[in-house]
C-alpha cells in the first residue's frame, strides 16, 4: 500500500474537482445574457406578450417554386427560405401529403419533386407537399439570485399545390 492513496485523500480530491467545475459552469453563464433577448428585470412567468412568436423574432418562410403545372415524369425545384429565426435549432420537413410522385429530400432548403411517370387514366392529379419549419429557441437569463431558462418552439406550415396533366 505504499504507493497507493488513501481513499479518502481520493474523494476529497474528487469533491474539489468537481466544485472546481460546478464553479466554472456557473460562473460562464454569466455573459449569456450579452445577446439573449431578456433582460434581467424580465420574467419568464410574465406573459403579457399576445404573440409569443415575437419572442424569438417571428418566422418569415418563402417557398419558391420553378413550375406548378407538369406533365408526367417532369421534374420541379422547390426552395425554401426562411428568415427572421433567432433559434437555436431549426428543422425543415417536407411532406408529400398526396402521395404522388417523389421527393429528393425530406429535410433540405433545396428539393426536387418529381410527378409520377403515368396517372393512371386520369387527366390530372393534383400533387400536395407541405413544408413544416419548426425553430427551437431556448432563452437564459440570469439575475443577481438566479438563472432562468425558457424553450419556445415556433411551427409555420407552407403548402404547395403541384399539377400534373396528361399531354
Amino acid at each position: 500500500m505504499g504507493g497507493l492513496m488513501p481513499k479518502s485523500l481520493l474523494l476529497r480530491i474528487i469533491s474539489y474537482i468537481f466544485i472546481l467545475g460546478l464553479v466554472i459552469v456557473v460562473s460562464s453563464c454569466g455573459g449569456s445574457n450579452l445577446n439573449n433577448p431578456m433582460s434581467d428585470s424580465d420574467s419568464l412567468d410574465d406573459k403579457s406578450d399576445a404573440d409569443d412568436t415575437d419572442d424569438v423574432g417571428g418566422l418569415d418562410v418563402t417557398v419558391n417554386v420553378t413550375k406548378e403545372t407538369v406533365k408526367p415524369g417532369e421534374q420541379v425545384d422547390i426552395n425554401a427560405t426562411v428568415q427572421g429565426v433567432r433559434g437555436t435549432s431549426v428543422t425543415l420537413n417536407w411532406l408529400n401529403i398526396t402521395g404522388y410522385g417523389t421527393l429528393s429530400s425530406e429535410n433540405d432548403l433545396a428539393v426536387t419533386w418529381t410527378a409520377p411517370d403515368t396517372l393512371n387514366g386520369e387527366n390530372t392529379k393534383v400533387e400536395v407537399l407541405q413544408l413544416v419549419v419548426t425553430v427551437i429557441s431556448e432563452i437564459v437569463a440570469v439575475n443577481d439570485s438566479e438563472i432562468q431558462t425558457e424553450t419556445q418552439i415556433i411551427s409555420d406550415t407552407t403548402e404547395i399545390l403541384l399539377k400534373v396533366v396528361s399531354e
